[in-house]
């Protein structure tokens, strides 16, 4: 039930994300879905150096039957948390419902909706660790996708969808009153570092002489799939291609990417002079990027340095 999802929803994805945690809302949002496995699509993204946000949808073993299970969590302000949750109810192609299997979706849910084929609707409601007495909106994310090819070299790598047990669930749920786990964790079924196909970036940023920068302040430090400039020309609509992005602060000058699609990229970092969050004129921008290869399950390095000046 529900294997259809992992051909719908592989690609690039950003929207509105509305929260009811203490993180806020944020006007923009982004993840890169892309197959880790003949039976697994997912996506990670950070929103600073200590929180991270990862998904992934795959064929799982569960009671003697297969299942499309979905895979969530990350750290939270200092805390991990993974929850597993069940496909029970799918209109193919448009609608998929998950659970939380031992409660029944008692603890917790998702709704992942595909209003038309290049957009997205992501739900997820819980009781709050228990503080309420049935599950209540956590996040929403209305998202459009906003780029279709980056996915596709892993599809083909993996000879992506096939209908085959990625993970046997049982064992690890056997005597749990919930699919939930926090930190620290320990037993969880398919751990990100049993995943396969990932990579690693070590990502660096300079400042340049034009500015003195104020270690309060912001830099985005990000990957695109397309570069972003060409010679003399700014090419906006390839922002589309985001695939990963991290807020730091200017004091901080370097990050370590986990679980990067392998593939090409370009690296970017923006220094936010004014503080606004986004791309306006005065603020210092890296040109030209790092182009660099992320190789799956190795390591790759790259800095840039942060020397124009957006006018």
């Amino acid at each position: 039930m529900g294997y259809s999802l992992l051909r719908y929803l592989p690609g690039i994805y950003q929207g509105q994300l509305t929260s009811t945690t203490s993180v806020g809302n944020f006007p923009f949002w982004g993840v890169d879905f892309r197959p880790l496995h003949p039976a697994q699509v997912g996506g990670r993204s950070e929103l600073d150096s200590a929180n991270n946000i990862h998904l992934n949808f795959f064929v799982a073993q569960y009671q003697n039957r297969r299942v499309l299970c979905f895979r969530n969590g990350g750290y939270f302000q200092g805390m991990e948390r993974v929850t597993y949750l069940i496909a029970d109810s799918v209109a193919e192609g448009r609608y998929y419902r998950f659970i939380e299997p031992i409660t029944r979706g008692q603890r917790a849910y998702a709704e992942v909706v595909f209003p038309a084929p290049d957009s997205l609707i992501l739900t997820s409601y819980t009781t709050k660790m228990g503080t309420r007495p049935q599950p209540v909106l956590h996040i929403r994310w209305t998202a459009r996708k906003t780029y279709d090819s980056a996915y596709q070299q892993a599809a083909a790598h993996h000879n992506y969808p096939q209908p085959v047990v990625v993970a046997t669930l049982d064992a690890a749920l056997q005597g749990r009153t919930e699919a939930i786990w926090y930190s620290p964790i320990t037993n969880d079924p398919y751990p990100e570092a049993a995943q396969p196909y990932g990579g690693f970036l070590r990502a660096s940023y300079q400042h340049g002489s034009g500015y003195t920068p104020d270690p309060q302040k912001n830099v985005l430090l990000f990957l695109t799939v397309q570069p972003l400039v060409e010679g003399y020309t700014y090419y906006p609509e390839r922002l589309g291609t985001l695939s990963r992005y991290v807020v730091l602060k200017a004091s901080e000058s370097h990050f370590f990417f986990k679980h990067v699609h392998p593939g090409r990229y370009f690296l970017y970092a923006l220094y936010d002079q004014d503080g606004n969050g986004a791309a306006s004129s005065g603020d210092w921008f890296s040109l030209p990027p790092a182009e660099i290869e992320v190789p799956p399950q190795d390591t790759a390095s790259a800095q840039v340095t942060i020397t124009f000046r957006l006018p």
